[in-house]
This record gives structure tokens, sequence and C-alpha cells, in this order.
């Protein structure tokens, strides 16, 4: 990468000489590869690569970012002049600046074991073995369509600026997929998704991803709704992001200075039960998330969102600290380490006793400003500690600091490849209609 180095580093210094003030310059290389299975033959084979430069102008007080392709040298250099003119015809802004060469990372690059060297020899053949062997896993009289894929990904970062930082990062992800539709009862249709990833392929999981898919969707024939009410329930680890997102979401100093947050004003007060502790700890080797620094090159070290119920910390980027006269913590979620039971999902199923399992969130909203929420839901209906039958068609209503003040213990079983380690959870006194 030392001619893509050099090119970014050009522009950089090319547009300096231009009129700019403060410039960021952003190099990115990738590539993609899937394979796909429909009826036992490859339906799909999908590659794509390419790269990029971004450019941040900082121009007499405005601002703007702009991308090409085209990285010739001359056709380059008249890209730039083109956007250092338009950037002269935005407001300016007074907050808009790069960080403090202080708050930069200094230090050696690392890729915590999320990049596979051996990426480009994991032959296209060895992808479609392994995506029809999947597929072969989905079978029964009751199958009407079923598809198994197999895709993965390469990234390179190359990112530097005019105040003095240098980085780069490079990742790599592989995914295997299968998807199933079923005959149910009448007119039933059931249908699921299930897929798992890795940072490596020797990593992957290549085998029971079809025979997953296939009894997950099985279990949902029959599904019928249950009496609207107030039960407990537990939410699956698998779909718990979408009752945390919003949390993350209003934490967040975009939202805070729009006051369309929540959480507005509330750092130090009790937001949630003692069982809601989330640490943003980015840097965990072979951990997916895991970086040393932001997108504008600021070291990330982690902090305490919410510790016991109390809300720590918001995620303030710098542009934000400036705007908000705040200061500055760290620009959005890295891995998310969420506060661990004693106990596996299938116990906190059978401590439920009497409720709803949450296997699937189908649709729905969270009011940004007030928390209020209304989600569609699919799962199970429990009796004493046991799945009794698939439920779907209900919603799950109520507000964001009422659900969170009602969870009262959670799992010890996150899954070990997402950013955000959440295990499953267990709420009391949650409105179902």
């Amino acid at each position: 990468m030392k001619k893509e180095k050099e090119m970014a580093q050009y522009a950089l210094d090319y547009a300096l000489r231009r009129g700019c003030q403060q410039v960021r310059a952003l190099f990115s290389a990738g590539e993609e590869n899937e394979v796909e299975v429909r009826d036992g033959k490859v339906d799909k084979l999908h590659h794509s690569g390419g790269c990029q430069l971004s450019l941040s102008l900082f121009v007499d007080g405005a601002y703007s970012t702009i991308s090409t392709n085209r990285l010739e040298r001359d056709e380059l250099e008249r890209f730039i002049d083109k956007g250092i003119i338009n950037t002269r015809f935005l407001e300016k802004d007074p907050y808009r600046s790069l960080p403090e060469a202080g708050m930069y990372y200094r230090g050696e690059m690392n890729d915590f074991g999320l990049y596979d060297a051996g990426f480009k020899s994991v032959d296209v053949d060895e992808k479609i073995s392994v995506a029809k062997g999947v597929f072969d896993e989905i079978v029964g009289e009751r199958v009407i369509s079923a598809m198994a894929g197999v895709a993965d990904t390469e990234t390179y970062n190359y990112l530097i600026d005019s105040n003095g930082f240098e980085g780069e990062k490079r990742r790599t992800l592989y995914m295997a997929t299968a998807q199933v539709s079923v005959l149910g009862e009448g007119d039933e249709r059931p249908e699921d998704y299930y897929y798992v990833n890795a940072q490596h392929w020797g990593r992957l999981q290549k085998t029971g991803i079809g025979v997953e898919v296939l009894n997950r969707t099985i279990a949902k024939i029959g599904a019928c709704r249950v009496e609207s009410g107030v039960y407990d329930i537990v939410v699956d680890r698998r779909v718990a992001s979408s009752v945390v997102s919003p949390l993350i979401s209003a934490v967040r100093g975009e939202a805070l200075h729009m006051k369309s947050s929540f959480l507005l004003d509330k750092k130090g007060e009790k937001i949630g039960s003692d069982k809601l502790t989330m640490v943003d700890n980015p840097r965990q080797y072979d951990k997916a998330g895991a970086k040393l620094f932001d997108n504008e090159g600021v070291a990330v070290v982690g902090m305490p969102i919410v510790e016991g119920g109390v809300l720590k910390n918001y995620y303030i980027s710098n542009y934000m600290s400036k705007k908000m006269g705040v200061p500055m913590t760290q620009s959005g979620s890295t891995i998310i380490d969420f506060g661990l039971g004693d106990c596996d999902t299938a116990e906190l199923i059978h401590r439920l006793g009497k409720g709803l399992y949450i296997t699937g969130f189908n649709g729905g909203n969270c009011n940004s400003t007030t928390g209020d929420f209304s989600f569609g839901i699919e799962g199970f209906w429990v009796e004493n500690g046991l799945i009794v039958k698939p439920i779907s068609e209900m919603l799950m209503t109520g507000n964001m600091l009422t659900l969170w003040n009602n969870l009262v213990e959670t799992s010890n079983d996150p899954l070990g490849y997402t950013a955000w380690k959440l295990p499953s959870m267990l709420f009391t006194d949650i409105t179902i209609n």
C-alpha cells in the first residue's frame, strides 16, 4: 500500500497548498465475495472490489467531505480544486476543526487478531462446498424453499491529517448464512434466517447452520396470539440489540444537542435497575469491534456507560464537544460489555416460569425523545419454565426507562462474534397486546 499512502499524502499536501487550513485524508480499499446456493445449485457468485480517497476540507471556516475513486494525479488535483471552491460556498461552522494533536492515538498499529492474512487464498470452490453443505442440512418434507450462502469481506483504511495523525486498519470478516420457508398449518408459511460469522476462515462455523435454521423455522408452526396483558419476558441474546440500540442512540452527543434524547440531563442519575451495566471496552484482542482510534484518529480507551443502573457517560465526539461546550469522551460505541448473570439462556427461561420468550422483533419504533416504544414481536409462550407454543403478531409497548428499571436478570452466554456482547435478558411487568 506504499503507493496509495503516498497518493493520500500528496492529496493532503496539495489541498493545503490550494487554500485549506486543515485537511484529513482517508484512503479506503476493500473486496467482497458472495456465494449463494438455492435448490441445491449455485444461484449466485458475486465479487466486487475497489478503492476511494475521501478528503475532509476545512476552508476559511467552512467544512465539506469529498470522495473519488479517480486517483490519477491530474484528475485528483482538478477534483480537489473544485471541492475547495464548492466548500467556500457553504455556511461557516466555527466548531469544525481537526482534533488537538494531543488527543490522537500514538503508538504501534494493532489489528487485534481481526485480520486473516490468508483471505485471498480461500478458494471459491471451498466456499461453494461449505454453502452446499449448509444447504444439504435443510431437509424435510415441510421445506418449501431454502438458501445457503457464504460471504466474505476484506477492508483496509489509511488515515492521515494535517495535524500529524497517521494510522491504518485492516479487517476481514466471513459469514455463513441459511434461510428457509416451510409448509405450516393451512396457509401458514413460516420462515427464518440464521447466520454465524468470524474474522478468520478457519474459525468460521461451517456445519449445523442449516439444521439450526430449519429447527427454528419448524418451531414457528402453529404460532398464535396470547391474551393481551402484563407479562414477564425473556429477550433472547440474538435480538437483544433491538432494546439496547435505543439506549446507545440516546447517549450520543448528536441526540443530546438536538434535545431528542430521553436520557438528556440524566448523567449521574439512576436510569435502570442494578442489573443494568454497559461498559465500552475497545481494546480487546480477537473481539469484533476492537479499535485503537476513531474515524478522526482520536484514541479510544473505553469508558463505563451505565454502572448498576446509573448513567455514567455520554458519547461526545470532538465536534459535538466543541459545539456543546462539554469535554470530549468518545465518538461512538466499540465493544459493549454488558453485565452478565450466573446462568445460560435455557436456565433464564426456566427462571422466567410463565411469560414470553422473545426471539424476534418485527418492525415498530422507539420515540427517541420520550423513550416510548412499540415493537412487533414473535417468540414462544412459557409455562412452568418450559416452552409451550409459538406466538406471533403481538406488540410489546412501554417506555425505555420503565423497561430498564424492570430488568431483573441476565444470562452469562452472550454471542462471541458480535461487537455488542449482549446476554439474554429477563424483564418483569411488560405490556403485551
